[in-house]
């Protein structure tokens, strides 16, 4: 069995991943001290866009309805044409006879190994999260 000490340098490690991971995805955009939502919002989104090709419309509902974050609609096109710049999704612009015009979002390969790197990341420190909001709730 693993002493305190070697428990506590895990955990240390772990929470650095975390911490890595929401840095990750809040500094690319120059946004030091960005609240954690805003990488769990990119999060959600690539795994939105994972599942199919999808309308800024639509992630902005499932968004809602999936994952319970309810953010501006001006919000999540902002993420999207930040995250095509840095090569997570692509867009390609569906034209139809009838309606406007509207893009539609692909995840690309380097979107993929990014939100399957952060999801093993974020899968380390669930266990962290549930003890802290389990000690708060006990006091």
């Amino acid at each position: 069995m693993a002493s305190n000490a070697e428990m506590a340098v895990t955990y240390i490690g772990i929470l650095d991943s975390y911490i890595h991971v929401m840095y990750m995805f809040a500094h690319y955009e120059g946004c030091k001290g960005t609240p954690p939502l805003r990488g769990l919002l990119r999060l959600a989104i690539l795994c939105i866009v994972k599942q199919k090709p999808t309308y800024g419309s639509e992630i902005h509902r499932e968004l809602k309805e999936r994952f319970k974050i309810d953010v501006p609609k001006a919000l999540v096109y902002t993420l999207l044409r930040r995250m095509e710049k840095r090569g997570l999704v692509t867009s390609t612009w569906d034209i139809r006879e009838s309606g406007p015009a509207r893009r539609v979002y692909r995840i690309t390969e380097e979107g993929l190994d990014n939100l399957l790197k952060a999801t093993r990341k974020l899968k380390e420190v669930i266990p962290i999260i549930e003890a802290i909001v389990s000690a708060v709730e006990e006091e």
